[in-house]
């Protein structure tokens, strides 16, 4: 069954809250993760080509979220239908930020945010923000179908061991 207007939002916030009450993983690591769940579902809400209209008439994105927990990591997966000229682009920014080292992308974080009045950052900043947090790369797929708009993929994940965010992240 699919849920559709502020049902959507309200769940996002549930599972939110769940997430930040995981029993069996250290608090530290459980504030990673609920900080990449934030990312990648505000991503979804703000540039899925699918909306869904909550209250006073505003629209939030449509797509789906997971969050797996193995033995050593947990991994947060968003989905969400984009328009297909978007696809070149968010492979290219997926690309770049996964070529990166984290100083690196520390500084590619602040030129974009300097540019931000000449150019639309888009996920660009969220993506990065993601990489950072969580010490790893971004697993992307676009799935191109036959409907109208192709569907977007993306996934990392963090480890339950390790080192933990500074507070500048």
């Amino acid at each position: 069954m699919i849920y559709k207007g502020a049902f959507t939002v309200n769940l996002i916030s549930i599972l939110g809250n769940q997430i930040r009450l995981l029993p069996e993983v250290d608090f530290r690591i459980v504030q990673k993760i609920f900080r990449i769940f934030m990312e990648l579902t505000q991503n979804v809400s703000y540039y899925s080509a699918e909306t869904v209209s909550v209250k006073s008439g505003v629209s939030c994105g449509n797509g789906w979220v997971t969050l797996q927990n193995f033995d050593d990591d947990m991994r947060v997966t968003t989905g969400n239908r984009i328009k297909p000229e978007h696809g070149s682009k968010l492979i290219k920014y997926c690309s770049e930020i996964n070529a990166f080292d984290e100083a690196q992308l520390r500084k590619l974080k602040r030129d974009i945010r300097s540019q931000a009045l000449e150019r639309d950052t888009g996920a660009q900043i969220g993506l990065i923000q993601t990489s950072i947090i969580s010490g790893n790369k971004l697993d992307f797929k676009i799935i191109t179908d036959d409907q109208e708009n192709d569907f977007f993929i993306l996934s990392t994940k963090t480890s339950k061991e390790g080192p933990i965010m500074s507070a500048e992240d």
